[in-house]
């Protein structure tokens, strides 16, 4: 769906849900009817109201416009605790990632790209623990450990998931 067509969308949705047509071409609306057009919780709205992300034009009431609405892309902001349920992870351990570096955080509310989550998941598939290492490996997990160390492995920055499955083809095959 194009953005013309999504305007147009939330246009007509929105006349319905006010009961009489528009008569602006890019009217204000409250943060609670942006919500019930995006069909999420009012508080996800003012989150990203409050982290910036999305530009309120008038502060005591927050009003916002529906073109900004449309194009500010809702679902690409998530929570620590949304991301911890794509990732597999409770909020601490998200909490770690964005402390690697290996997640931005972009404010406090709702801190995270979906798409930068998502991308982490497909990548964190390929990525093992030291255990599942160590077995692969058919050595202890001191041993692994020892290979991170001397990057014979190259550590991902997960503290979780260290160890990239790719990676261990090329030690088995030196040990040959």
């Amino acid at each position: 769906m194009t953005v013309g067509d999504l305007t147009r969308d939330y246009r007509s949705r929105l006349a319905e849900l006010l009961g009489e047509p528009l008569m602006v071409d890019d009217p204000l609306i409250t943060t609670a009817q942006a919500a019930v057009l995006l069909g999420v919780e009012p508080q996800r709205v003012a989150g990203l109201v409050r982290a910036g992300h999305l530009p309120a034009r008038s502060r005591s009431h927050r009003r916002l416009y529906l073109s900004d609405v449309v194009q500010s892309g809702l679902d690409q902001w998530m929570s620590v605790a949304e991301a911890g349920a794509v990732l597999g992870l409770g909020q601490t351990g998200v909490r770690r990632l964005i402390s690697a570096g290996l997640l931005a955080a972009h404010g406090k509310e709702l801190p995270l790209r979906r798409a930068e989550v998502e991308v982490l998941a497909t990548l964190r598939d390929g990525w093992l623990t030291l255990s599942t290492a160590a077995s692969a490996l058919g050595v202890d997990v001191d041993e692994v450990q020892r290979l991170l160390r001397n990057r014979h492995l190259t550590h991902t920055c997960d503290v979780a998931r260290p160890v990239y499955r790719h990676e261990l083809a090329f030690v088995l095959a030196a040990r040959r």
